[in-house]
C-alpha cells in the first residue's frame, strides 16, 4: 500500500472566493462545507476508502488490542483531557470510575463511597442509557444532591442533570442551557440551596459564555437571566459564604460580591494579565503572571478601593525560576502547582506565603488536571488533604494524597498502564531564532539506533503539554517507535512569555519550534527523514496541518487530529472566530489576514509540491472544529500530482473527541495508528510486544 496512488472520490471544484477583510483568496471546494446530499455521499466514500485502506493491514486487530490497553483507565480521547480528580463532600467521596478491572466499562460511571477510591455505590451508570457519557460531576456541599454535566451522541454540548445521591434519582429540575465539557465547573453555595453554573452561546452569531444561577427545587424560566457580569463566566463561591468571584475563562476575577444578596460589583478588571487563584477570607489569593511571566502569588483584599492597580496587591511569593500554574487553599495553607522544565512541582506554603515544604511527587511527570489556566478555579479533592491526578510519559494517572507535612505521598489508586523498560529524556532543540526548545524523548525498551518516530504536540491557546502519559499514543512506542513530547512556544509550558512568544504576529515561532526538534532528532540519530511523523489534536491538529504544508520535506507522515484547517474560512464559523482571534490574529485585518493566508493549510496547498502521507480524522458532530473546512483541504490535496496517501475519516456521532466512548475512541486511535505503522513497517515489533505492553 505504501507507494500507491489511490483512487480518490471526484471532487467537482468551484469558481469561488472567500474575502476576508477585503482579501479574496480561491475557494474551489467551498461546497464541501455544505451539509447536502452530495457532500454526504463524497463523505461516505472517503469513509470507506480510508476504512479499506487501514483494515487491510493484517496486524490491526493487534494494534486495537494494545491500544485498549493503552487506555485502560481512560476514553483514549486527549491525553491530557483525564477524568476529574475524586470531589469530597458531606463526609464522603464521589468520583467517575471505571471499575472493576479489567473488564473496564465503555463510560464511567457516577459513584459515591467512603474513600477516595474505595468501594462505592452507583448513582449513575451511562452504559446502557442510550450513547451518553458524564462530562463532569459537582456535588453539594451536603453531599445530598449532585449536578453533572450529561453528554449523548459524542457531542460536547451536555445536559445539566441533578442526582439525588441517596436514591441516585433524578430530580424533577431541568435546566434549559446546554453546557460545552468540562471546562468550568459549577459552584454550590454553602447552603447547598443553589449553584452557578456556565453555559455557551453557540448561536450563528456569536461563541460566548455566560454566568446562570440555579435554585435547586425551583422551576427556571425557559429562558433564564445570566448572572449581572460581563465576560466573566466562572463563578467562585467563598467555603465560608461570604463572597463570590466572577472570573472570565482566561482568568481575570472581575467581579466580586458579597453573599447572599449578590450585589456585583467590579473587582479586577483592565488589565492585560492573568489572574486565577481562590477566596480566602475577605481576599483573593492568585497566580498572576503580571510583571512574573513564570507567575507569582498575590493576595488581592476585597476591601480595597482599587483592586485593578496591581500596586495595591501584596505579593505573597515572588516569581522564580519555577513555573506557578494553580493555587490551592488547603487545611489553611497554600498548595501551588507549577513545573520546572516542563516537569510538574507542588510546594506547601503558609497563609503569609512562606514556603513549608515541597510535595514529593511521584516521579518526573505530569498533574494533567492543571494544564488549564481556569483548572483551578473549581474545589477539587478534599479540604484538608492534597488528593492529586498523576502520570509520567511512561505510566498512566494514578490517584494518590498528600497529607500536608507528612512528607510521605500514598497512593490511592496506582497506574494501570505501564510502558515496561521504556525511558525518558530531556532535551533542547535550537529553533530558527536561536531560542532553546525542550522536548522529552520516550524511547521503547532496548531502543538501539534510528527508530520510527513520533513527535506529538499542542503549542497554543496557553496550555500546557507537559511531560505525561500520552493515551493511545503509547501504543506506538509499546509497538518499538520513540515519542517525542513537544514544549513549544505558543503553550504555557515555560511560563506566559513562553506562550506569548507563539501567539498572534509571533505565531510562527511555535511552529519553527516544532520544526526545530524534528532537525533535532534527525541530527541526533534517533530519527530518519523516511520514518518521522507528526501528530496532534485540536490546535495540534491545526498544527500537524501547517508542518503538512510548510515543511513538507520533513515528515514521512502526518496524522491532523480534530484540526481547524482552513485558518481563513474560519470568519464564517463562531468558534473559529473565536480561536482564532484569541491566538493566531484578527480576521478583520488585512494584515493579520496576509500572515495567516502564510500558515492556513487549506490556502497552502499547492499542485507542484511532493507532500508526505496524510491522514486527518474529524467528528461529525464537532462544534469546534466542524468537519467541513477538514474535508476541502482534504480534496485539495487529493488533487495534486503526490504519490502518497491522503485520507479522510469523519466519525458520525462524535464531538472534538472528549465525550467519545472509551470503544469509539479505541477504534479511532488504532485506525490513524495502524496508518502509522504500516507505513513504518512496524509490525513485527506490534507482534512481538502486543502482548507484554
Amino acid at each position: 500500500m505504501t507507494g500507491e496512488r489511490l483512487d480518490y472520490p471526484a471532487a467537482r471544484t468551484v469558481d469561488d472566493l472567500d474575502t476576508v477583510a477585503g482579501l479574496s483568496f480561491p475557494d474551489p471546494y467551498r461546497w464541501l462545507e455544505d451539509d447536502s446530499a452530495e457532500t454526504a455521499a463524497w463523505q461516505a466514500a472517503q469513509n470507506s476508502l480510508t476504512d479499506a485502506y487501514v483494515e487491510k493491514w493484517p496486524h490491526l486487530a493487534a494494534l486495537r488490542e494494545l491500544v485498549s490497553h493503552c487506555v485502560a483507565d481512560g476514553t483514549g480521547s486527549p491525553n491530557w483531557m483525564v477524568e476529574p480528580a475524586p470531589r469530597f463532600a458531606g463526609g464522603r467521596w464521589f468520583r467517575l470510575d471505571r471499575l472493576p478491572e479489567p473488564d473496564y466499562p465503555d463510560r464511567a460511571v457516577l459513584v459515591v463511597s467512603d474513600a477516595a477510591d474505595g468501594p462505592g455505590r452507583v448513582l449513575y451508570d451511562p452504559n446502557g442509557d442510550g450513547n451518553r457519557q458524564v462530562s463532569w460531576f459537582a456535588p453539594s456541599p451536603d453531599g445530598k444532591a449532585l449536578a453533572c454535566g450529561v453528554c449523548a451522541d459524542g457531542s460536547e454540548l451536555g445536559e445539566i442533570w441533578l442526582l439525588d445521591t441517596e436514591t441516585g434519582g433524578r430530580l424533577p429540575d431541568r435546566i434549559p442551557h446546554p453546557t460545552m465539557g468540562p471546562l468550568v465547573t459549577p459552584q454550590w453555595l454553602p447552603d447547598s440551596s443553589g449553584f452557578f453554573y456556565t453555559a455557551g452561546d453557540l448561536s450563528a452569531e456569536s461563541f460566548a459564555f455566560r454566568a446562570y444561577f440555579h435554585a435547586l427545587g425551583e422551576e427556571p424560566a425557559a429562558e433564564p437571566e445570566p448572572v449581572d457580569v460581563d465576560n466573566a463566566p466562572a463563578v467562585q463561591v467563598a467555603a465560608d459564604g461570604k463572597h463570590a468571584v466572577a472570573t472570565a475563562v482566561w482568568p481575570l476575577p472581575q467581579y466580586v460580591c458579597d453573599l447572599p444578596d449578590r450585589t456585583w460589583r467590579p473587582f479586577v478588571q483592565g488589565i492585560d494579565s492573568s489572574v486565577a487563584g481562590v477566596i480566602d477570607g475577605d481576599r483573593y489569593v492568585a497566580v498572576t503572571n503580571h510583571d512574573a511571566p513564570r507567575g507569582r502569588i498575590v493576595a488581592i483584599a476585597f476591601a480595597e478601593p482599587n483592586p485593578s492597580d496591581p500596586a495595591t496587591w501584596h505579593e505573597l511569593v515572588p516569581e522564580s525560576g519555577r513555573v506557578l500554574s494553580q493555587v490551592r487553599l488547603i487545611g489553611g495553607r497554600l498548595v501551588v502547582t507549577g513545573s520546572v522544565d516542563a516537569e510538574a512541582r507542588a510546594w506547601v506554603f503558609d497563609c503569609a506565603g512562606r514556603e513549608l515544604e515541597e510535595v514529593p511527587l511521584p516521579g518526573r511527570g505530569a498533574l494533567p488536571l492543571d494544564v488549564l489556566p481556569s483548572a483551578a478555579l473549581a474545589p477539587d479533592g478534599h479540604p484538608d488533604e492534597f488528593v492529586f491526578v498523576f502520570s509520567t510519559p511512561t505510566s498512566s494517572p494514578g490517584l494518590y494524597r498528600y497529607r500536608l507535612g507528612s512528607g510521605q505521598v500514598d497512593t490511592l489508586r496506582a497506574p494501570r498502564v505501564h510502558l515496561p523498560g521504556a525511558t525518558v529524556s530531556l532535551r533542547w532543540a535550537e529553533s530558527a531564532d536561536g531560542t532553546r526548545v525542550p522536548y522529552h524523548l520516550v524511547l521503547p525498551a532496548g531502543a538501539d539506533g534510528a527508530l520510527p518516530t513520533l513527535i506529538t504536540a499542542y503549542g497554543g491557546g496557553r496550555v500546557a503539554w507537559p511531560a505525561q502519559f500520552p493515551g493511545p499514543v503509547a501504543a506506538f512506542v509499546a509497538a518499538g517507535g520513540a515519542l517525542a513530547i513537544s514544549h513549544q512556544r505558543g503553550g504555557g509550558d515555560l511560563g506566559s512569555d513562553w506562550a506569548d512568544a507563539g501567539r498572534v504576529e509571533h505565531k510562527q515561532n511555535s511552529f519553527d519550534d516544532l520544526y526545530a526538534i524534528a532537525e533535532h532528532l534527525l541530527a541526533t540519530g534517533v530519527a530518519t527523514r523516511e520514518q518521522l511523523a507528526v501528530t496532534g489534536w485540536s490546535n495540534g491538529g491545526m498544527m500537524a496541518g501547517i508542518a503538512y504544508t510548510q515543511r513538507p520535506d520533513l515528515w514521512a507522515a502526518v496524522v491532523a487530529q480534530c484540526p481547524i484547517l482552513d485558518v481563513l474560512g474560519c470568519h464564517r464559523h463562531p468558534y473559529g472566530r473565536f480561536a482564532i482571534g484569541a491566538d493566531y490574529g484578527d480576521l478583520g485585518e488585512p494584515d493579520d489576514v496576509a500572515r495567516l493566508a502564510r500558515m492556513s493549510p487549506y490556502q497552502l496547498v499547492s499542485g507542484s509540491v511532493r507532500y508526505p502521507a496524510l491522514y486527518v480524522h474529524a467528528g461529525g458532530a464537532d462544534v469546534a472544529c466542524p468537519p467541513g473546512p477538514v474535508r476541502k483541504f482534504v480534496a485539495r490535496v487529493q488533487a495534486t500530482t503526490t504519490s502518497a496517501p491522503a485520507l479522510l475519516r469523519v466519525w458520525d456521532d462524535v464531538g472534538h473527541g472528549t465525550a467519545t466512548s472509551r470503544s469509539d475512541s479505541v477504534v479511532h486511535a488504532a485506525h490513524w495508528l495502524a496508518f502509522l505503522l504500516e507505513r513504518f513497517g512496524m509490525s513485527d515489533q506490534l507482534t512481538s510486544r502486543a502482548g507484554t505492553p
